[in-house]
């Protein structure tokens, strides 16, 4: 690279052939690496390099890469962008591949093909300036108007939608820093555009011609949004929603500060999608006790610097979310009335007097000491003589919420526990599911067929329910680790 007064890219640049995005110079994309060419460029050289020079690298659009050695390069578009690699995440499920997240610095033309095997290497000629211009005095007259008609068309969409989405708002701080002259990439890499014509900007290496073509996409996209407001009913909900932007993590490292690629410095993505604030806003309002609050706390933190392609974002982000839905301090006021609850048991069962007065016997007990620990009672007898609609009667005496929890031909302790939040596919264990799903944090656990639990390698099950119902089961007693697999 010079040191002169202009800043370049090297003269010769590794190729990364992508055919279903398009990046602009000062946007962001993650890609995904899986064909033979492109695979030995990240091996060989992201991967194995130890300077800033060896992360630059071309990407080339609307270009497939070949699938096998054997098949030949295809004709390479003649327009591409320079970028950095920010991010390298590789993996092996459901096959080998790479993740790469790249921010694009400039336009770069190709003058001649060097290398084709085992990855293509180009001789390339810089098209864009690195460096920004310092004031608008560098404008002509006529681009000056069409910069400053973008910037009010750009601010005019931007102020349609809700400034209390962070994206919004990022975005509108945005373009008042950023230079003018990368306001059309930057806006159509944002806004809902297809590929063809972000290629068609791609491809516009003239900033006048460039400015004339994104202001017709943002009146499209304006014009849009104002049809879609008006024949959208006026919700509250909705409104928020009406966001027109894909979502997109950090744009570019573009700033009105003159660009430098010795001083750069790789920064976190920083910016969180809406819906991990919303998770964390949940987090903080659930009310959880100190141990469940600081395991989450530590959770969500991991999944802000978690690239979305990684098998474990979506089995962090399951957890966090089953965390939120139970009922911490969510609970019913139990009806302790011995004459109503003898009345109520009376009219839904006939005889069984041992087992009515054993539950009155209870509801005595708590009139006395409202701490009382919730006891496990054992309804032994043939099938059909009402075990079951005795459990939903307790419930119903007591005023709590019922849940029934089947446990016939049941031969996995995972089922009682649930599974370890490392597998794909687990899911939390029964009782934990019943909190959820009656949303209160007292029900009534009936726990059916106890006699024709099984057993197999996966664990004996009425081992696991020795310890799981031996305390009264509440989202407080239940540690952040127990029964807490979610998939």
């Amino acid at each position: 690279m010079d040191s002169g007064s202009s800043i370049q890219i090297p003269g010769r640049l590794p190729l990364l052939l992508t055919h279903e995005n398009v990046l602009l110079p000062g946007s962001t994309m993650r890609t995904a690496v899986d064909t033979p060419g492109n695979m030995q460029l990240v091996r060989n050289r992201l991967l194995k390099g130890t300077s800033l020079k060896s992360t630059i690298i071309g990407v080339i659009p609307n270009t497939s890469d070949p699938t096998s050695d054997s098949e030949a390069l295809p004709a390479l578009h003649r327009i591409g962008t320079a970028a950095l690699a920010i991010q390298v995440v590789g993996s092996n499920w459901p096959k080998p591949h790479y993740t790469l997240l790249v921010t694009g610095l400039c336009r770069f033309q190709i003058v001649q093909l060097l290398k084709e095997k085992p990855f293509p290497i180009s001789e390339v000629q810089q098209l864009d300036r690195l460096e920004q211009f310092t004031s608008k005095s560098d404008f002509n007259e006529e681009l000056g108007e069409l910069s400053e008609q973008l910037y009010k068309y750009a601010v005019q969409l931007v102020e349609m939608l809700d400034m209390s989405i962070p994206a919004v708002s990022k975005l509108r701080h945005l373009l008042d820093s950023l230079p003018r002259e990368s306001l059309p990439d930057i806006l159509t890499s944002v806004i809902r555009t297809t590929n063809k014509e972000k290629l068609q900007i791609l491809d516009a290496v003239g900033l006048e011609e460039r400015f004339k073509m994104t202001i017709p996409l943002l009146v499209r996209q304006i014009e849009g949004l104002k049809l879609l407001q008006k024949t959208r009913k006026p919700k509250q909900d909705d409104d928020r929603r009406l966001v027109a932007f894909r979502p997109f993590r950090k744009i570019g490292q573009m700033s009105s500060k003159p660009f430098s690629l010795d001083n750069f410095e790789e920064e976190e993505e920083g910016e969180d999608s809406d819906d991990i604030l919303m998770l964390e806003k949940k987090i903080k309002s659930a009310s959880m006790p100190e141990q469940a609050l600081k395991v989450c706390t530590k959770e969500i933190k991991r999944l802000k610097k978690m690239p979305q392609s990684m098998p474990e974002y979506a089995l962090t982000r399951n957890y966090l979310e089953l965390m939120v839905e139970l009922p911490w301090n969510k609970s019913t006021t139990d009806r302790l009335d011995i004459r109503a609850a003898r009345i109520l048991l009376d009219n839904d069962h006939y005889a069984m007097e041992k087992l009515k007065k054993r539950v009155l016997e209870y509801l005595a007990v708590r009139q006395l000491k409202n701490n009382l620990k919730g006891p496990i009672l054992c309804f032994v007898g043939p099938p059909g003589v009402g075990k079951t609609s005795v459990g939903r009667s307790v419930a119903k005496t007591l005023g709590r919420e019922f849940y029934r929890i089947a446990l016939g031909g049941v031969c996995d302790q995972s089922d009682i526990r649930g599974h370890r939040r490392t597998y794909v596919g687990s899911m939390p264990g029964r009782i934990i599911n019943g909190l959820r799903s009656v949303g209160v944090n007292n029900p009534v656990f009936l726990l059916d067929e106890v006699d024709k639990l099984g057993k197999s390698l996966q664990g004996d099950p009425a081992a696991a329910l020795l310890e799981t119902p031996v305390e009264p089961v509440t989202p407080s007693s239940v540690g952040p680790d127990d029964e807490s697999g979610s998939g």
